[in-house]
């Protein structure tokens, strides 16, 4: 391969992602009171918080240092199934499985970052509009 990706350079934004996804997602939290008195509203808000703050670091931070893994990626499609609504994004195999194990993890956080950005779009239409 000619262009390898660096493996501790993806195992270090992959951690740094996880940390500042855990932390949005307490931070969220506490903020929003939830500690004191749970509902599930604001909770689903904190896990779409984290989601965006954990899949976007990774995503982004990949793409930007180690931007070899978006040649492995094909497509990207929304696919209506009755009533769920699948990204489905198809990938070239490297025929390494080191890599290929990457490219899984990076295709999942670009799926995970626009799905999680869907309540909060939804959130933000429902102030505005209802």
């Amino acid at each position: 391969m000619d262009n390898k990706p660096n493996f501790l350079r993806l195992r270090i934004i992959q951690i740094a992602a996880l940390v500042v996804g855990v932390t949005v997602f307490a931070v969220s939290l506490w903020l929003m009171g939830q500690f004191r008195k749970p509902e599930l509203a604001p909770i689903v808000m904190a896990v779409a918080f984290a989601g965006i703050s954990f899949s976007g670091l990774f995503y982004f931070g990949a793409l930007l240092l180690e931007g070899s893994l978006q040649k492995y990626i094909l497509s990207d499609d929304t696919v209506i199934k009755g009533d769920n609504v699948e990204m489905v994004t198809t990938t070239a195999s490297s025929g390494d499985p080191e890599i290929d194990k990457w490219i899984g993890t990076y295709a999942f956080t670009r799926n995970l970052f626009g799905m999680s950005l869907v309540p909060i779009v939804i959130l933000i239409g429902l102030y505005f509009f209802a």
